[in-house]
Protein backbone atom coordinates (compact mmCIF):
# COMPACT_ATOMS: atom_id res chain seq x y z
CA UNK A 1 0.00 0.00 0.00
CA UNK A 2 2.80 2.15 0.92
CA UNK A 3 5.06 1.82 -2.68
CA UNK A 4 1.46 2.66 -4.14
CA UNK A 5 0.81 5.42 -2.47
CA UNK A 6 4.47 6.79 -3.57
CA UNK A 7 3.94 6.20 -7.03
CA UNK A 8 0.61 7.96 -6.97
CA UNK A 9 2.03 11.43 -5.10
CA UNK A 10 5.34 11.54 -6.99
CA UNK A 11 3.78 10.71 -10.10
CA UNK A 12 6.52 8.15 -10.73
CA UNK A 13 4.54 5.87 -13.77
CA UNK A 14 4.97 9.54 -15.35
CA UNK A 15 9.00 10.86 -14.75
CA UNK A 16 10.12 7.24 -15.16
CA UNK A 17 10.44 7.09 -19.29
CA UNK A 18 12.47 10.59 -18.44
CA UNK A 19 14.40 8.87 -15.48
CA UNK A 20 15.48 5.78 -17.54
CA UNK A 21 17.62 7.80 -20.66
CA UNK A 22 19.44 9.36 -18.19
CA UNK A 23 23.80 8.70 -17.51
CA UNK A 24 22.74 7.98 -13.85
CA UNK A 25 20.52 5.51 -14.59
CA UNK A 26 22.12 3.68 -17.30
CA UNK A 27 25.45 3.46 -14.98
CA UNK A 28 23.78 2.43 -12.32
CA UNK A 29 22.22 -0.13 -13.62
CA UNK A 30 25.42 -1.42 -15.83
CA UNK A 31 27.22 -1.46 -12.95
CA UNK A 32 24.64 -3.49 -10.83
CA UNK A 33 24.64 -5.98 -13.68
CA UNK A 34 28.71 -6.37 -13.64
CA UNK A 35 28.45 -6.23 -9.66
CA UNK A 36 25.76 -8.80 -9.47
CA UNK A 37 27.85 -11.14 -11.94
CA UNK A 38 30.82 -10.63 -10.02
CA UNK A 39 29.82 -11.89 -6.55
CA UNK A 40 27.89 -15.03 -7.89
CA UNK A 41 31.06 -16.07 -9.87
CA UNK A 42 29.83 -15.59 -13.53
CA UNK A 43 27.33 -18.38 -13.47
CA UNK A 44 26.34 -18.21 -16.82
CA UNK A 45 30.09 -19.10 -17.89
CA UNK A 46 28.76 -22.82 -16.07
CA UNK A 47 25.94 -23.09 -18.29
CA UNK A 48 25.07 -23.91 -21.78
CA UNK A 49 22.43 -20.81 -21.87
CA UNK A 50 19.27 -20.21 -24.45
CA UNK A 51 17.34 -17.20 -24.27
CA UNK A 52 14.05 -16.98 -25.85
CA UNK A 53 12.65 -14.01 -26.90
CA UNK A 54 9.55 -12.24 -28.70
CA UNK A 55 6.16 -10.55 -27.88
CA UNK A 56 3.67 -14.03 -27.49
CA UNK A 57 5.00 -17.56 -27.25
CA UNK A 58 7.84 -16.89 -24.81
CA UNK A 59 6.61 -18.80 -21.93
CA UNK A 60 5.36 -21.56 -23.52
CA UNK A 61 8.53 -22.10 -25.64
CA UNK A 62 10.71 -22.01 -22.47
CA UNK A 63 8.46 -24.46 -20.49
CA UNK A 64 8.21 -26.73 -22.85
CA UNK A 65 12.21 -26.83 -23.50
CA UNK A 66 12.87 -27.23 -19.79
CA UNK A 67 10.58 -30.03 -19.95
CA UNK A 68 12.01 -31.59 -23.26
CA UNK A 69 15.68 -31.07 -21.74
CA UNK A 70 14.52 -32.30 -18.11
CA UNK A 71 13.46 -35.64 -19.71
CA UNK A 72 16.75 -35.81 -22.52
CA UNK A 73 19.31 -34.48 -20.43
CA UNK A 74 18.49 -34.40 -16.64
CA UNK A 75 18.48 -31.73 -13.96
CA UNK A 76 17.74 -28.12 -16.33
CA UNK A 77 17.29 -24.91 -15.14
CA UNK A 78 14.48 -22.57 -16.05
CA UNK A 79 13.06 -18.89 -15.41
CA UNK A 80 10.14 -17.64 -16.99
CA UNK A 81 6.87 -15.15 -16.21
CA UNK A 82 5.15 -18.13 -14.54
CA UNK A 83 7.61 -20.05 -12.49
CA UNK A 84 11.13 -20.74 -12.14
CA UNK A 85 12.23 -24.35 -11.74
CA UNK A 86 15.52 -26.20 -10.73
CA UNK A 87 15.35 -29.75 -12.48
CA UNK A 88 11.77 -30.80 -11.46
CA UNK A 89 11.59 -27.99 -8.58
CA UNK A 90 9.34 -25.64 -9.11
CA UNK A 91 9.79 -21.72 -7.05
CA UNK A 92 6.38 -19.34 -8.19
CA UNK A 93 8.22 -16.56 -9.98
CA UNK A 94 6.18 -13.45 -7.27
CA UNK A 95 8.13 -10.39 -9.10
CA UNK A 96 5.72 -10.60 -11.51
CA UNK A 97 8.35 -9.51 -14.13
CA UNK A 98 9.01 -11.90 -17.05
CA UNK A 99 13.07 -11.30 -16.58
CA UNK A 100 13.81 -11.23 -13.45
CA UNK A 101 16.12 -8.34 -11.73
CA UNK A 102 19.81 -9.00 -12.26
CA UNK A 103 20.84 -9.70 -8.45
CA UNK A 104 18.19 -12.39 -8.72
CA UNK A 105 18.84 -13.71 -11.86
CA UNK A 106 22.71 -14.42 -10.90
CA UNK A 107 21.72 -15.67 -7.49
CA UNK A 108 19.30 -18.21 -9.17
CA UNK A 109 21.82 -19.28 -11.84
CA UNK A 110 24.18 -19.82 -9.34
CA UNK A 111 21.79 -21.76 -6.98
CA UNK A 112 20.90 -23.94 -9.76
CA UNK A 113 24.72 -24.46 -10.37
CA UNK A 114 25.27 -25.57 -6.89
CA UNK A 115 22.52 -28.47 -7.54
CA UNK A 116 23.94 -29.63 -10.79
CA UNK A 117 22.12 -27.84 -13.79
CA UNK A 118 24.04 -27.41 -17.00
CA UNK A 119 21.64 -26.17 -19.07
CA UNK A 120 19.83 -22.76 -18.32
CA UNK A 121 16.41 -21.57 -20.51
CA UNK A 122 15.95 -18.06 -19.55
CA UNK A 123 12.53 -16.04 -20.58
CA UNK A 124 14.10 -12.57 -21.54
CA UNK A 125 12.04 -9.79 -22.69
CA UNK A 126 12.57 -6.50 -24.89
CA UNK A 127 12.23 -4.41 -21.16
CA UNK A 128 14.80 -6.55 -19.39
CA UNK A 129 17.08 -5.97 -22.31
CA UNK A 130 16.78 -2.62 -22.08
CA UNK A 131 17.27 -2.35 -18.55
CA UNK A 132 20.85 -4.26 -18.54
CA UNK A 133 18.84 -7.42 -16.70
CA UNK A 134 20.91 -9.83 -18.42
CA UNK A 135 24.34 -8.25 -18.57
CA UNK A 136 27.18 -10.63 -17.46
CA UNK A 137 24.94 -13.83 -19.21
CA UNK A 138 26.77 -15.75 -21.40
CA UNK A 139 24.01 -17.05 -24.11
CA UNK A 140 24.80 -19.63 -26.36
CA UNK A 141 21.73 -19.49 -28.30
CA UNK A 142 19.18 -17.14 -29.57
CA UNK A 143 15.28 -18.15 -29.88
CA UNK A 144 12.79 -15.62 -31.37
CA UNK A 145 8.73 -16.28 -31.18
CA UNK A 146 7.42 -13.65 -32.86
CA UNK A 147 7.34 -9.27 -32.86
CA UNK A 148 3.83 -7.68 -32.40
CA UNK A 149 2.83 -4.76 -31.21
CA UNK A 150 3.52 -4.78 -27.64
CA UNK A 151 5.17 -2.38 -25.31
CA UNK A 152 5.23 0.51 -27.29
CA UNK A 153 4.58 2.62 -23.61
CA UNK A 154 8.15 1.92 -22.64
CA UNK A 155 10.02 1.76 -26.50
CA UNK A 156 7.32 4.16 -27.98
CA UNK A 157 7.80 2.42 -31.48
CA UNK A 158 8.47 -0.48 -33.12
CA UNK A 159 11.34 0.06 -34.17
CA UNK A 160 12.25 0.68 -30.85
CA UNK A 161 10.77 -2.51 -29.61
CA UNK A 162 12.51 -4.67 -32.39
CA UNK A 163 15.67 -2.94 -31.46
CA UNK A 164 15.35 -4.09 -28.24
CA UNK A 165 14.79 -7.81 -28.83
CA UNK A 166 17.43 -7.84 -31.13
CA UNK A 167 20.21 -7.10 -28.43
CA UNK A 168 19.76 -10.44 -27.39
CA UNK A 169 21.62 -10.98 -30.70
CA UNK A 170 24.60 -9.03 -28.92
CA UNK A 171 24.54 -10.75 -25.78
CA UNK A 172 25.22 -14.34 -28.36
CA UNK A 173 27.61 -12.95 -30.63
CA UNK A 174 29.87 -10.36 -27.99
CA UNK A 175 30.38 -13.99 -25.69
CA UNK A 176 33.41 -15.74 -25.50
CA UNK A 177 31.61 -19.26 -26.21
CA UNK A 178 32.77 -21.22 -29.13
CA UNK A 179 29.67 -21.69 -30.84
CA UNK A 180 26.73 -19.46 -31.64
CA UNK A 181 23.32 -20.50 -32.34
CA UNK A 182 20.12 -19.13 -33.67
CA UNK A 183 16.52 -19.65 -33.95
CA UNK A 184 14.02 -18.05 -36.16
CA UNK A 185 10.40 -17.88 -37.33
CA UNK A 186 9.61 -17.92 -40.99
CA UNK A 187 6.45 -16.59 -40.56
CA UNK A 188 7.38 -13.52 -39.08
CA UNK A 189 8.70 -10.04 -40.71
CA UNK A 190 11.18 -9.43 -38.92
CA UNK A 191 12.30 -13.30 -38.34
CA UNK A 192 13.10 -13.94 -41.86
CA UNK A 193 14.54 -10.61 -42.20
CA UNK A 194 16.96 -11.28 -39.40
CA UNK A 195 17.66 -14.70 -40.69
CA UNK A 196 18.74 -13.71 -43.28
CA UNK A 197 21.26 -11.03 -41.93
CA UNK A 198 22.60 -12.13 -38.63
CA UNK A 199 25.97 -14.11 -38.64
CA UNK A 200 25.68 -17.00 -36.24
CA UNK A 201 27.88 -20.65 -36.85
CA UNK A 202 24.36 -22.72 -36.72
CA UNK A 203 20.94 -20.78 -37.05
CA UNK A 204 17.42 -22.65 -38.33
CA UNK A 205 14.36 -21.38 -39.16
CA UNK A 206 10.70 -22.75 -38.38
CA UNK A 207 7.32 -22.35 -39.21
CA UNK A 208 4.41 -23.20 -39.96
CA UNK A 209 3.40 -20.97 -43.68
CA UNK A 210 6.38 -20.14 -45.32
CA UNK A 211 9.04 -22.51 -46.55
CA UNK A 212 11.15 -22.77 -43.61
CA UNK A 213 14.40 -25.85 -42.32
CA UNK A 214 11.35 -27.29 -39.78
CA UNK A 215 7.86 -27.19 -41.07
CA UNK A 216 4.59 -28.01 -39.88
CA UNK A 217 2.07 -29.34 -42.34
CA UNK A 218 -1.22 -31.23 -41.70
CA UNK A 219 -2.30 -29.35 -38.65
CA UNK A 220 -5.56 -31.30 -36.76
CA UNK A 221 -6.83 -28.73 -33.94
CA UNK A 222 -8.33 -30.39 -31.12
CA UNK A 223 -10.27 -29.35 -27.72
CA UNK A 224 -7.27 -31.61 -25.77
CA UNK A 225 -4.32 -30.76 -27.89
CA UNK A 226 -2.95 -30.20 -31.75
CA UNK A 227 -1.35 -33.10 -34.11
CA UNK A 228 0.28 -32.29 -37.27
CA UNK A 229 3.23 -33.15 -39.22
CA UNK A 230 6.75 -31.80 -39.22
CA UNK A 231 9.06 -31.99 -42.19
CA UNK A 232 12.91 -31.97 -41.61
CA UNK A 233 15.50 -32.40 -44.48
CA UNK A 234 13.47 -34.41 -46.46
CA UNK A 235 11.57 -36.19 -44.27
CA UNK A 236 8.10 -36.32 -42.27
CA UNK A 237 7.61 -37.03 -38.66
CA UNK A 238 4.24 -37.26 -37.22
CA UNK A 239 3.76 -35.12 -33.68
CA UNK A 240 1.00 -35.02 -30.99
CA UNK A 241 0.68 -31.90 -28.71
CA UNK A 242 -1.20 -31.31 -25.84
CA UNK A 243 -0.97 -27.71 -26.41
CA UNK A 244 -4.09 -26.21 -28.17
CA UNK A 245 -4.22 -23.77 -31.11
CA UNK A 246 -2.17 -23.39 -34.61
CA UNK A 247 -0.01 -20.51 -32.50
CA UNK A 248 1.23 -23.14 -30.01
CA UNK A 249 1.93 -25.22 -32.84
CA UNK A 250 5.02 -22.77 -33.82
CA UNK A 251 6.01 -22.35 -30.30
CA UNK A 252 6.66 -26.41 -30.27
CA UNK A 253 8.55 -25.89 -33.23
CA UNK A 254 10.63 -23.54 -31.98
CA UNK A 255 11.72 -25.76 -29.07
CA UNK A 256 12.28 -28.76 -31.73
CA UNK A 257 14.78 -26.35 -33.62
CA UNK A 258 16.93 -26.01 -30.22
CA UNK A 259 17.19 -28.92 -29.68
CA UNK A 260 17.54 -29.96 -33.60
CA UNK A 261 21.00 -27.56 -33.19
CA UNK A 262 21.86 -29.28 -30.18
CA UNK A 263 22.07 -32.55 -32.03
CA UNK A 264 19.06 -34.81 -30.49
CA UNK A 265 17.01 -36.81 -33.34
CA UNK A 266 13.80 -35.78 -34.56
CA UNK A 267 12.42 -39.06 -33.42
CA UNK A 268 13.45 -39.00 -29.97
CA UNK A 269 12.66 -35.12 -29.47
CA UNK A 270 8.93 -35.60 -30.43
CA UNK A 271 8.63 -38.17 -28.08
CA UNK A 272 9.30 -35.74 -25.29
CA UNK A 273 6.16 -33.67 -26.33
CA UNK A 274 2.78 -35.65 -25.35
CA UNK A 275 4.57 -35.34 -21.46
CA UNK A 276 4.88 -31.67 -21.42
CA UNK A 277 2.09 -30.61 -18.67
CA UNK A 278 1.44 -27.17 -19.43
CA UNK A 279 2.12 -23.86 -17.99
CA UNK A 280 0.36 -22.04 -14.87
CA UNK A 281 -2.39 -19.53 -16.87
CA UNK A 282 -1.50 -20.70 -20.71
CA UNK A 283 -4.58 -21.69 -21.88
CA UNK A 284 -5.66 -23.48 -18.45
CA UNK A 285 -8.89 -25.34 -18.81
CA UNK A 286 -11.43 -26.85 -16.83
CA UNK A 287 -15.40 -28.13 -17.38
CA UNK A 288 -17.85 -27.47 -14.87
CA UNK A 289 -22.01 -28.17 -15.80
CA UNK A 290 -21.09 -28.87 -19.54
CA UNK A 291 -19.41 -25.50 -19.61
CA UNK A 292 -15.67 -24.97 -21.07
CA UNK A 293 -13.78 -22.53 -19.42
CA UNK A 294 -10.45 -21.82 -20.09
CA UNK A 295 -7.41 -19.05 -17.70
CA UNK A 296 -5.33 -17.09 -20.05
CA UNK A 297 -2.87 -14.36 -20.65
CA UNK A 298 -3.60 -12.98 -23.82
CA UNK A 299 -2.43 -9.73 -23.62
CA UNK A 300 -1.47 -8.35 -26.96
CA UNK A 301 -3.98 -8.35 -29.91
CA UNK A 302 -2.20 -10.57 -31.94
CA UNK A 303 -2.26 -13.18 -28.82
CA UNK A 304 -6.08 -12.08 -28.07
CA UNK A 305 -7.06 -12.75 -32.02
CA UNK A 306 -5.09 -16.25 -31.83
CA UNK A 307 -7.02 -17.28 -28.98
CA UNK A 308 -10.24 -16.08 -29.67
CA UNK A 309 -10.10 -17.77 -33.26
CA UNK A 310 -8.56 -21.05 -32.05
CA UNK A 311 -12.02 -20.47 -29.37
CA UNK A 312 -14.18 -19.88 -32.61
CA UNK A 313 -13.06 -23.21 -34.05
CA UNK A 314 -14.38 -25.62 -31.04
CA UNK A 315 -17.24 -23.72 -29.50
CA UNK A 316 -19.68 -25.50 -31.99
CA UNK A 317 -23.03 -24.41 -31.66
CA UNK A 318 -22.29 -22.21 -28.24
CA UNK A 319 -21.70 -19.08 -27.14
CA UNK A 320 -18.19 -17.57 -26.46
CA UNK A 321 -18.11 -15.36 -23.76
CA UNK A 322 -14.96 -13.21 -22.61
CA UNK A 323 -13.82 -11.36 -19.30
CA UNK A 324 -11.40 -8.93 -20.82
CA UNK A 325 -9.88 -5.74 -18.91
CA UNK A 326 -6.58 -3.81 -19.80
CA UNK A 327 -4.00 -2.58 -16.97
CA UNK A 328 -3.34 0.37 -15.55
CA UNK A 329 -0.48 2.89 -18.06
CA UNK A 330 0.24 0.26 -19.89
CA UNK A 331 0.29 0.79 -24.04
CA UNK A 332 -2.51 2.39 -23.90
CA UNK A 333 -3.05 2.27 -28.07
CA UNK A 334 -3.83 -1.48 -27.73
CA UNK A 335 -6.81 -1.04 -25.83
CA UNK A 336 -9.19 -0.01 -28.71
CA UNK A 337 -7.37 -2.52 -30.85
CA UNK A 338 -8.33 -5.44 -28.47
CA UNK A 339 -11.37 -4.58 -27.21
CA UNK A 340 -12.56 -4.20 -30.92
CA UNK A 341 -10.99 -7.78 -31.87
CA UNK A 342 -13.11 -9.04 -28.74
CA UNK A 343 -16.31 -6.60 -29.80
CA UNK A 344 -15.79 -8.50 -33.49
CA UNK A 345 -14.91 -12.36 -32.21
CA UNK A 346 -17.10 -12.75 -29.05
CA UNK A 347 -20.72 -13.61 -28.32
CA UNK A 348 -20.88 -11.95 -24.99
CA UNK A 349 -18.32 -9.45 -23.26
CA UNK A 350 -17.83 -8.53 -20.45
CA UNK A 351 -15.50 -5.36 -19.35
CA UNK A 352 -13.57 -5.72 -16.02
CA UNK A 353 -10.65 -4.56 -14.03
CA UNK A 354 -7.38 -5.96 -14.67
CA UNK A 355 -4.65 -3.83 -12.51
CA UNK A 356 -5.71 -0.39 -12.81
CA UNK A 357 -2.71 0.62 -10.06
CA UNK A 358 -2.18 4.07 -10.17
CA UNK A 359 -5.16 4.77 -12.89
CA UNK A 360 -8.58 5.28 -12.52
CA UNK A 361 -10.30 2.03 -13.26
CA UNK A 362 -13.37 3.55 -14.30
CA UNK A 363 -11.63 5.42 -16.91
CA UNK A 364 -9.72 2.23 -18.11
CA UNK A 365 -13.02 0.51 -18.74
CA UNK A 366 -14.82 4.15 -20.46
CA UNK A 367 -11.80 3.83 -22.91
CA UNK A 368 -12.23 0.11 -23.41
CA UNK A 369 -15.74 0.27 -24.50
CA UNK A 370 -16.52 3.83 -25.80
CA UNK A 371 -16.09 2.15 -29.73
CA UNK A 372 -18.47 -0.49 -28.90
CA UNK A 373 -20.33 -1.70 -31.99
CA UNK A 374 -23.24 -3.84 -30.38
CA UNK A 375 -26.02 -3.16 -28.41
CA UNK A 376 -26.63 -6.56 -26.47
CA UNK A 377 -24.75 -9.03 -24.88
CA UNK A 378 -22.01 -6.42 -23.72
CA UNK A 379 -21.68 -5.69 -19.87
CA UNK A 380 -19.48 -3.59 -17.77
CA UNK A 381 -18.59 -5.29 -14.37
CA UNK A 382 -15.66 -3.32 -12.96
CA UNK A 383 -15.00 -6.01 -9.96
CA UNK A 384 -13.55 -8.73 -11.11
CA UNK A 385 -14.77 -11.24 -8.98
CA UNK A 386 -18.19 -10.17 -9.76
CA UNK A 387 -17.42 -10.11 -13.49
CA UNK A 388 -16.38 -14.13 -13.46
CA UNK A 389 -19.42 -14.88 -11.15
CA UNK A 390 -21.77 -13.24 -13.97
CA UNK A 391 -20.32 -15.39 -16.56
CA UNK A 392 -20.46 -18.35 -14.88
CA UNK A 393 -23.80 -17.98 -13.56
CA UNK A 394 -25.07 -17.07 -17.12
CA UNK A 395 -22.67 -19.84 -19.51
CA UNK A 396 -25.05 -22.73 -20.49
CA UNK A 397 -24.36 -26.21 -21.60
CA UNK A 398 -22.18 -26.02 -24.78
CA UNK A 399 -20.33 -22.77 -23.77
CA UNK A 400 -17.40 -21.24 -23.75
CA UNK A 401 -15.82 -18.71 -20.99
CA UNK A 402 -12.29 -17.18 -21.69
CA UNK A 403 -10.92 -15.00 -18.85
CA UNK A 404 -8.20 -13.33 -20.45
CA UNK A 405 -5.18 -10.99 -19.57
CA UNK A 406 -4.39 -12.46 -15.56
CA UNK A 407 -3.26 -15.80 -15.82
CA UNK A 408 -1.22 -17.16 -13.56
CA UNK A 409 -0.93 -13.92 -11.02
CA UNK A 410 -1.59 -14.57 -7.71
CA UNK A 411 -1.62 -10.36 -7.02
CA UNK A 412 -3.97 -7.91 -8.01
CA UNK A 413 -3.19 -4.24 -8.40
CA UNK A 414 -6.15 -2.12 -7.52
CA UNK A 415 -6.93 1.31 -7.19
CA UNK A 416 -6.62 1.03 -3.28
CA UNK A 417 -3.15 -1.54 -3.47
CA UNK A 418 -2.45 -4.99 -3.84
CA UNK A 419 -4.46 -7.80 -2.72
CA UNK A 420 -4.21 -11.08 -3.38
CA UNK A 421 -5.88 -12.74 -6.74
CA UNK A 422 -5.86 -15.46 -8.63
CA UNK A 423 -8.60 -16.23 -11.60
CA UNK A 424 -8.26 -19.74 -11.65
CA UNK A 425 -8.65 -19.75 -7.73
CA UNK A 426 -11.57 -17.54 -7.77
CA UNK A 427 -13.35 -19.64 -10.50
CA UNK A 428 -12.58 -22.76 -8.63
CA UNK A 429 -14.60 -21.47 -6.01
CA UNK A 430 -17.60 -20.36 -7.87
CA UNK A 431 -17.58 -23.88 -8.87
CA UNK A 432 -17.67 -25.49 -5.00
CA UNK A 433 -20.47 -23.04 -4.18
CA UNK A 434 -22.73 -24.43 -6.98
Amino acid sequence: MIKWFVKKVIAYDRLYPILRTSFLYIWRKKLSGQWANLIYNNPSKDFFVIGVTGTNGKTTTVNLLHHMLNVLVGKTAMISTAQIKIGNKTMPNTQKMSSLDVWDLMATLALAREQGCKIAVLEVTSIGLEQFRFDGVSFDVWVLTNITEDHLDYHWTMENYARAKKKLFDYVLRNKKSQKFAVFPRDDLYGRKWAEDMPFDKKITYGLYGSSVLQAEQLSEKIDGTSFRVSYLGKEYAVDSPLVGAYNVSNVLAAMAVLVEMWFTLPKIIQTIPSFPGVPGRMESFMHNDVRYFVDFAHSPDALEKTLTYLQQIKWSGRLFVVFGAPWNRDKGKRPKMWAIVDRMADVLIATDDDPDTENRLDILAQLVKNVQRTQDFFVIPAREKAIAFAVDNAGPGDIVLLAGKWHETVQRTNFGHRPWSDKEELLSLFADW
